[in-house]
């Protein structure tokens, strides 16, 4: 099987390692020279953090302190938010790793494990699985990926239409420059006074920078956008080198249709959302998570169910970016104080945004909805994450996931003999029924990402678990 991803950003190489991980043959093409150097986001939500630990990707992130100020300049800033702390609900945490580090990573291990990656290769024609590069070259393929942005020229070629309010406002512009600075206690500076205004984001705990400049124009001069930074911060000496600069705008839509045909759209050519929150690139991972291990396993009716199960998962994640930017306040607000608050405009909590959707499929047996938006429920249910446990100092259950992956309770041997009659790795788990929901004699029947695709509270056989385990590949 040959697998082309149309699309060489973050969520395409990433997807492109998931797939190369499982022993698919993928070919990467993207139209730019090289990855980008522009960090057009910042940080992995703890569900993308423990993706990418599974996947083996491995990168330097800054501890860097999570929260937002603001002030009229450097000196003069005052916190509009405490640090911003997640609780654990997996084995990896939440990093500041800007994109352009995680590109480079994601690039070099796809590599290593035998993907080809193109850059300079620009599509500009799609028929089917048939590509058309605008060298000349045609490329073919069993499945395309569509990883190629918010602009996609292969959603747009496949005459796929999207939903949503669309661009919501006045365009940004992202000045990424050097400049000798101390790192502000927030990770995020909102500064304004009378002669400039902006927010400034330290890069990478050194001294790279993004100044957001409302309205910027990038025909300007770096000469003027080295004196609006200076003015903005306050350091009227500061040596400010201006690297490059990337215009963008708030954008909020969906895709009508994740897949046409053997065309597949991850990333932001299947959605796009706001910036508040940071759930687009996170997202984009999930897709990509999601759609790999269904395109390992074949089968037309299990890749039916990328669409169903991750097209309501994008409606919902720019439905709560969108509430979100409307009500900053409570987004920035974690504490339990603010819960009704958040319920009375519909606001879900952070972690059930990131970690606490559910899939309803036929890859999933007994889904049940989200119980609530406000507490994160990763409770074993089929259709959530499975729950986060440690086994042993460093391993989690989510390290324990190596395809599809059977946990039971700790008298549940009947299992762990089924298990080795149908060829799937199992593991008995000290607490794992409580968590699980299960008795000790049962067992859980996880996905190769980390959903759980079907749960039995007791004793069953070699033939109920080859049942389930090919209901959930819609066999």
């Amino acid at each position: 099987m040959e697998v082309v991803i149309v699309g060489g950003g973050t969520v395409g190489l990433c997807t492109a390692v998931f797939l190369a991980r499982q022993g698919v043959s993928v070919r990467v093409l993207e139209r730019r020279p090289t990855v980008s150097d522009h960090p057009r986001a910042f940080g992995l939500n703890p569900r993308s953090a423990e993706i990418a630990r599974q996947a083996g990707m491995t990168f330097e992130d800054d501890n860097l302190m999570r929260g937002v100020a603001t002030g009229p300049s450097l000196a003069e800033l005052t916190p509009l938010t405490g640090r911003i702390e997640l609780p654990e609900i997996g084995p990896a945490r939440l990093g500041h790793c800007p994109q352009d580090r995680l590109d480079r990573s994601a690039l070099a291990l796809a590599r290593e494990l035998g993907a080809r990656v193109d850059f300079g290769k620009e599509v500009v024609g799609v028929s089917d699985t048939v590509l058309t590069t605008a060298d000349g070259e045609t490329v073919e393929a069993d499945y395309v990926i569509a990883a190629d942005g918010a602009r996609s020229r292969v959603r747009e070629l496949l005459g796929i239409g999207t939903t949503g309010p669309g661009v919501l406002g006045n365009h940004m512009l992202n000045v990424l420059f050097r400049a000798p600075m101390p790192a502000p206690k927030y990770s995020m500076s909102v500064l304004r006074n009378e002669n400039a205004s902006g927010i400034l984001m330290n890069v990478d705990a050194g001294d790279r920078w993004i100044f957001h400049v409302p309205g910027g124009d990038p025909a300007q001069s770096a000469e003027e956008f080295q004196r609006l930074i200076r003015a903005a911060t306050g350091l009227p000496d500061l040596d400010v080198e201006v690297i490059n600069m990337l215009p963008w705008a708030s954008t909020a839509w969906v895709a009508e249709k994740f897949r046409h045909g053997n065309v597949f759209l991850i990333g932001d050519a299947a959605h796009v959302v706001p910036p508040t929150g940071g759930f687009g690139l996170n997202s984009g991972v999930a897709d990509g998570h999601n759609l790999a291990w269904k395109l390992a396993a074949g089968g037309d009716a299990l890749l039916d169910t990328y669409d169903m199960e991750r097209r309501p998962v994008a409606q919902f994640t720019m439905e709560q970016s969108l509430i979100r930017g409307e009500h900053r306040e409570l987004h920035w607000d974690l504490s339990p104080a603010r819960a009704a608050d958040r319920a009375a405009v519909g606001m879900a909590n952070a972690l059930v945004v990131i970690a606490g959707y559910r899939y309803d499929s036929p890859a999933v047996i007994g889904a049940e909805p989200v119980p609530s938006l406000e507490d994160l429920t990763l409770d074993g249910t089929p259709g959530s994450r499975m729950p986060h446990l440690w086994v042993t100092p460093g391993t989690s259950t989510l390290d324990l996931v190596d395809g599809f992956t059977l946990l039971t309770g700790t008298k549940a041997d009947g299992w762990l003999a089924a298990a080795a009659e149908v060829g799937i790795p199992a593991h008995a788990v000290d607490s794992w029924a409580d968590a699980a929901g299960i008795d000790e004699n049962g067992a859980v029947l996880v996905r190769p990402d980390g959903f759980v695709g079907w749960r039995t509270a007791g004793e069953g056989s070699a033939l109920d678990l080859r049942q389930a385990h090919n209901h959930l590949l819609c066999r």
